[in-house]
């Protein structure tokens, strides 16, 4: 009878050894994939960020484009006005402001 108990409890105890020694396995291999799993999250968060600021920054650049082209038409017409009044009273200083506007519109481009 105690060989029966003994062969039981080796039984049982390899069992558990077993079971212990997968569970140690288990946890390690869950402990080494953890790192890629948290880093793979944080780049597609970024990724996902960055489509969405690629997005905004094509919108503002569209945005500054159309400003930029504005900015370029009323500086025309400005320049077309101070040529105008050339013909006028203070022919000097209005010469200069228009030469540095003409100036800064070309090296602006």
């Amino acid at each position: 009878m105690t060989e029966w108990w003994e062969v039981t409890l080796v039984i049982f105890g390899g069992i558990i050894t077993i079971l212990t020694a997968w569970n140690l396995i288990e946890s390690r291999v869950h402990k080494t994939k953890e790192p890629t799993a948290i880093l793979e999250s944080r780049v597609l968060e970024i990724e996902r960020k960055m489509i969405k600021y690629e997005e905004m920054f094509g919108r503002d650049k569209a945005r500054l484009d159309s400003f930029d082209e504005s900015t370029r038409v009323i500086l025309q017409a400005l320049l077309a006005i101070m040529k105008h009044d050339i013909d006028g009273n203070n022919i000097d200083a209005l010469k200069k402001a228009s030469d540095e506007l003409q100036e800064y519109m070309i090296h602006k481009r």
